[in-house]
């Protein structure tokens, strides 16, 4: 049967295609047909939908990737945006921003949001694509964006991870700019995956806090993401340039300072040493911002850290 419908109305051909779906509902009439709502989110734009069918979709639940299907222009009624129907998106593409869909209700900064998003835009599409794949899932890109980096060292508050993440990257960034040695886009990839096994290794108590999953305890954040990476290269055949896939293994594998006997590698890439220098520049940095004192002296004792912060007295202004 020929699809006559269109991703966009014939009257808005730059809105948004493809939206985080914020919540759906449905009511049937006397006839048994569904009317159904949903809202939803794009940061360039949201609206409330509307459209019948016989049923509706299982898959659709907040969270999803959708697509609302137009057959002419747009068409309001009692307040909503009449479409033909609303189709859930499983397969991930590389034109999407995922950092744009990231719903109001979240715990995240837009700010942060941004940054994020900036440095994923400036990536080419087969890393793109990568890292849509991985978090194409909404629970898990949600989790990636509100979940902390530590439950007691670095940023181990909401959204801790994704602010983390984006320091780490944009610190990656900077330090590659200016060296030619240096493959920036790799470098950058890696820093926005480096720590994304997170996304799955805590989980909210029943009291609020945050504790390890069993996948954590069991596997822990860097095995998680590998795993991740390799799945989603084989499942939807991403090409990254030659030799590009054993070098971002190695990265986000590698581990500085590692003992040989543990079967571990320390960075043998520049791209892996930038990474490593910026991850432990950000955590560091974190840990000084809250432990040392508003003035000199010495600040509180961290166990990540090993020792008391010192600050110095500021010059006087003469």
């Amino acid at each position: 049967m020929t699809d006559l419908t269109h991703p966009c109305p014939s009257d808005l051909p730059t809105l948004p295609q493809i939206y985080r779906l914020s919540s759906v509902n449905s009511r049937a009439d006397a006839a048994g047909c569904l009317h159904h709502t949903a809202h939803l989110f794009h940061t360039q734009a949201s609206f409330k939908a509307c459209w019948s069918s016989g049923q509706l979709d299982a898959r659709l639940r907040s969270g999803v990737l959708v697509s609302p299907r137009w057959s002419g222009p747009g068409r309001s009624e009692n307040g909503c945006l009449a479409i033909a129907r609303l189709v859930v998106l499983e397969r991930p593409v590389a034109d999407l921003g995922l950092f744009q869909t990231a719903l109001p209700g979240w715990p995240v900064e837009p700010a942060l949001l941004q940054r994020a998003h900036r440095l994923w835009e400036a990536l080419p599409a087969s890393h793109r694509l990568l890292l849509n794949a991985l978090f194409w899932d909404a629970e898990r890109f949600r989790r990636f964006c509100t979940g902390p980096s530590s439950m007691e060292g670095h940023h181990h508050d909401e959204a801790g991870n994704l602010r983390h993440t984006v320091e780490v990257a944009e610190q990656v960034r900077a330090l590659a700019t200016d060296r030619a040695y240096v493959d920036r886009d790799l470098a950058v990839l890696a820093a926005l995956l480096h720590d994304a096994g997170k996304a799955e290794e805590y989980r909210r108590r029943a009291d609020g806090s945050w504790g390890m999953s069993d996948r954590g305890r069991l596997i822990g954040h860097r095995t998680t993401v590998i795993e991740w990476v390799a799945g989603a290269i084989a499942r939807w055949r991403i090409r990254l340039p030659a030799g590009h896939e054993m070098a971002l293994l190695h990265i986000l594998a590698a581990v500085a300072h590692a003992p040989a006997w543990m079967g571990l590698r320390e960075p043998q890439t520049p791209e892996a040493e930038l990474l490593s220098l910026a991850d432990r520049l950000s955590g560091t940095d974190d840990l000084m911002q809250r432990l040392l004192p508003n003035g000199a002296g010495w600040g509180a004792y961290h166990k990540h850290l090993g020792r008391r912060p010192y600050r110095v007295a500021a010059p006087e202004l003469v």
